[in-house]
């Protein structure tokens, strides 16, 4: 069983948010600027408001179970955004909570270029920040889970496979996200794996995806050019869905020897195709409880003094023989 364990050092600050935006700058900009002089005095939190734009993903509904279970345990409340996946909205709905009542913003940040004064504004307030995912220069604490090196591990186990199921001639479709510095970190290290393990494997095709509508375009047009592709690596999981789904509808018999999709973060779907013996065969993945389960307990940490509340959970390499597989899938709702 090829089954990694890899935890990062912990960092004092964490990845940046999507940029998925072409905007770089918005009217956060113009909302504050320059630290206040006598920020307002902190305590416990009582009330968190939780801001995670990605509402179309198909882990979002997890997620939001979870945090409401974690606060009901904890005996706090929780309030959501609903930015869908526009920075402009992200902006706007952070900013017209500045002044209600929460005691701690998680904020996982489209451009966190764009949240920096919004994010300063909430702390002068007597509001604690949390970056989800990110890494901004306002923040109290922050959420992570092991980038770049997760990236290695899934394009070392990728490039590993080919070569013992393929051979070096294998062919490898690169799915990136580049418009982030998570996605960054991420793709950099799926391109460092792959060529650590597999210096000579053809890397045919790399564009950006997130979603399974985007994994299942980019790598259908990929495919037209290179049909004979053995090897999609995706640094979002959703992505891989649709890379999965493409190569089916390209005549992809599933249970193919020479095929191998491989993503970070998967999704429902991609973990069951792992258990019914398809060709998504790898895939990096970390509890979805234990990382969301801080989104609750780290303003709670600070809120009760902790000065070093941050969070970074080790990423485990899963394939098909691993034996926690099953309580994987029953987590994300199989």
């Amino acid at each position: 069983m090829k089954r990694r364990l890899r935890l990062t050092a912990m960092a004092s600050v964490v990845i940046a948010g999507l940029a998925l935006s072409a905007c770089s700058t918005t009217a956060a900009d113009d909302a504050g600027s320059g630290s206040s002089a006598a920020p307002a005095e902190r305590g416990p939190v009582k009330k968190i408001l939780f801001d995670y734009p990605f509402t179309a993903l198909p882990v979002y509904g997890a997620i939001v179970n979870i945090v409401e279970a974690r606060a009901a345990e904890k005996g706090v409340e929780v309030t959501f955004t609903n930015d869908e996946m526009d920075l402009q909205k992200q902006v706007s709905q952070l900013t017209s909570n500045l002044t209600s009542d929460v005691d701690a913003v998680v904020s996982f940040p489209v451009d966190p270029a764009s949240l920096e004064s919004v994010a300063q504004q909430y702390r002068d307030g007597g509001k604690y920040w949390v970056t989800y995912g990110g890494d901004m220069t306002n923040q109290d604490a922050t959420l992570q889970f092991s980038f770049y090196q997760s990236g290695v591990d899934l394009g070392k186990d990728a490039a590993e496979w080919a070569l013992k199921n393929v051979g070096p001639n294998a062919k490898v479709i690169v799915l990136s996200e580049t418009e982030r510095q998570i996605g960054q970190e991420r793709t950099q290290g799926l391109l460092d794996g792959l060529k650590a393990a597999g210096p000579d494997l053809q890397i045919v095709g790399e564009q950006q995806a997130v979603t399974p509508d985007d994994g299942l375009s980019v790598t259908t047009t990929l495919l037209a050019q290179h049909p004979d592709a053995n090897v999609v690596v995706s640094a979002v999981g959703d992505a891989a869905q649709g890379a999965y789904q493409a190569l089916v509808a390209s005549g992809r018999p599933e249970t193919d020897t020479k095929t191998y999709v491989g993503g970070l973060d998967p999704n429902l779907f991609l973990l069951q195709k792992m258990k019914e013996g398809g060709f998504f065969r790898a895939a990096t993945y970390f509890s979805l409880k234990d990382l969301v389960d801080n989104v609750i307990d780290i303003p709670i940490a600070l809120g009760e003094g902790k000065t070093d509340a941050s969070v970074d959970l080790p990423v485990t390499v899963v394939t098909a023989d691993d034996p926690n597989l099953s309580s994987y899938i029953t987590e994300l709702g199989g």
